[in-house]
C-alpha cells in the first residue's frame, strides 16, 4: 500500500475522533414546571412536614439522616409539582429541636477501627450457626458506629396537640404532615427465574431444592448444590471420552482364518478411564456449583412509609396512608445497583402517597369552598366529613386494631 493510501486510511479512522471531544448531559431529576401547579382554582394551604420516626432495622444502605433527606426531597419535589411549597427541612428541625421534640446526636466514633475481614481473621472459625449470625450483628453494629455520623432522635412517641397547633403557627400552616419509615431495607429474593438469577444458579439451586428441600444455612445450601453436582459430574462422566480413553485395543488372528490364533494387544489411554472421567467432571461440576452459588443474588430495595395529615388548628386527622415498594432488578442484564433501586423505590412510595393526599386535599377544599358560599364557613374539616377512602390507588388503609395515626411519632 503507498503512502498516499495510508495516509488517507489513518485519516478516515480518526475523524470519528473528532465527534468525541463534547460532554454528555444526562437530566436523571427533571425540575417541575411551575406553571402547572395549580390546585383547580383553590387556594392552596400550608404543609409543614415534619422528619419522619425511623423504625426500620435490617440492612440499610444508608445511615439514619440519608435516609431522612432522600425521604425529605421525595416529599418536597411531588408536593411542589401540586403547587405545595413546605419550609426547608433544616428550619423544621431547628424549629423541633428548639421545642425539645428531637435532638440531633452524634454516635461516638470506635477507637480501634478494623474492617470486617480483619475481624473475621482474628476470631477464626468454626462457629455454630447461631454463633456466627451473632458475631455478624455485633460486626455490623460497629461498623455503624465508626461512620460517626449524624442522626435524628426522637425524644418523645407522639405530640400533643398544642404541639402541632405550635409547629403551625411559627410556619403559618394549616397542616402538620407526618408518619413513619416502616421498612428501608435490602433484602435477597429467592427467585427461581432464570432470566434474573443465571443459568447455573437456577438450575443447581431448583434440584437441591427439590432434592433436599429449604436449607437450614447458607452453608448447608452451598453442601446441597455440590453435592447434587458433584454426583451429576459423576454420572454422566463415567460415559465420557474425555479427558481420560481407554486403551485402544488391536486384534490380530495369525495362521489359519478358522484354526488360527487370535491375539489382542492394547496401546494408549488408561485402564481405569472411567473412574478417572467420573472423578474428574464430578469434580468440575462441584466446582462449578460452588462458583453458582456465590452468583445469582437478587437484591430488593424495600421501602414502606406511613404518612398522616394533621390540621394545624385542631390537631385532628384528616388523610393517612400507606405504602410499601419492592425494586428489584427486571433480569442479569439490568443495573444491580442497590442504591439507584432505593432511590427508585423511595420516589415511587412517595409519588403514590402525595397523588392519594392531594386527592384528599382536594376535596377538603371543594367542601370548604361550598360551605362558605352557602354561608357556613368552616376552618377545617369536621367529624361529619371523614377521610376519603381512594380504593383504587396503591397505597390502602388497615383495618380496624390498628394503632391510631395521632399516636404515631414525628
Amino acid at each position: 500500500m503507498s503512502t498516499k493510501w495510508m495516509k488517507l486510511v489513518l485519516a478516515a479512522a480518526l475523524f470519528p475522533l473528532m465527534f468525541g471531544c463534547g460532554q454528555i448531559v444526562q437530566e436523571s431529576v427533571a425540575p417541575i414546571d411551575s406553571g402547572k401547579t395549580s390546585m383547580a382554582g383553590y387556594a392552596k394551604p400550608g404543609i409543614v412536614v415534619l422528619p419522619l420516626a425511623d423504625y426500620s432495622t435490617g440492612k440499610r444502605p444508608d445511615y439514619s439522616l440519608r435516609r431522612q433527606l432522600k425521604i425529605y426531597e421525595a416529599l418536597n419535589y411531588h408536593l411542589a409539582g401540586y403547587g405545595f411549597y413546605v419550609p426547608m427541612e433544616e428550619d423544621v428541625v431547628q424549629a423541633l429541636v428548639n421545642m425539645g421534640i428531637i435532638k440531633v446526636v452524634k454516635a461516638p466514633s470506635s477507637v480501634h477501627k478494623r474492617s470486617y475481614q480483619a475481624f473475621k481473621a482474628e476470631i477464626g472459625t468454626g462457629w455454630s450457626d447461631d454463633m456466627q449470625q451473632a458475631i455478624d450483628k455485633v460486626i455490623e453494629a460497629n461498623q455503624s458506629l465508626d461512620d460517626g455520623s449524624e442522626k435524628l432522635e426522637v425524644t418523645k412517641i407522639g405530640l400533643e396537640p398544642y404541639h402541632i397547633k405550635e409547629i403551625g403557627r411559627r410556619f403559618g400552616a394549616d397542616y402538620v404532615l407526618r408518619g413513619r419509615i416502616v421498612e428501608y431495607e435490602v433484602r435477597q429474593d429467592k427467585t427461581l427465574n432464570p432470566f434474573r438469577q443465571g443459568m447455573l444458579p437456577f438450575f443447581f439451586n431448583t434440584t437441591s431444592q427439590t432434592l433436599f428441600g429449604f436449607p437450614q444455612s447458607e452453608k448447608y445450601d452451598l453442601w446441597h448444590d455440590m453435592a447434587v453436582g458433584g454426583a451429576l459430574g459423576a454420572m454422566l462422566g463415567s460415559s465420557a471420552n474425555h479427558p481420560f480413553n481407554e486403551p485402544e485395543r488391536k486384534t490380530r488372528i495369525s495362521g489359519h482364518p478358522r484354526f488360527g490364533s487370535v491375539t489382542t494387544s492394547t496401546s494408549g489411554g488408561y485402564d481405569k478411564a472411567e473412574a478417572y472421567n467420573a472423578l474428574f467432571w464430578g469434580g468440575a461440576v462441584a466446582g462449578s456449583a460452588y462458583l453458582a452459588s456465590k452468583g445469582g443474588q437478587v437484591n430488593q430495595a424495600v421501602v414502606q412509609i406511613s404518612l398522616a395529615l394533621q390540621d394545624a388548628h385542631t390537631g385532628a386527622i384528616v388523610w393517612a396512608n400507606r405504602v410499601e415498594k419492592v425494586v428489584q432488578p427486571e433480569s442479569v442484564w439490568a443495573d444491580p445497583s442497590v442504591r439507584k433501586h432505593m432511590d427508585t423505590a423511595v420516589e415511587s412510595a412517595v409519588k403514590s402517597l402525595t397523588d392519594d393526599m392531594y386527592k384528599r386535599l382536594a376535596s377538603i377544599e371543594r367542601e370548604k369552598a361550598c360551605l362558605a358560599a352557602a354561608g357556613a364557613g368552616v376552618s377545617g374539616p369536621t367529624a361529619s366529613q371523614p377521610p376519603a377512602i381512594i380504593e383504587d390507588m396503591e397505597p390502602a388503609s388497615e383495618g380496624a386494631g390498628m394503632e391510631k395515626p395521632e399516636q404515631w411519632g414525628s
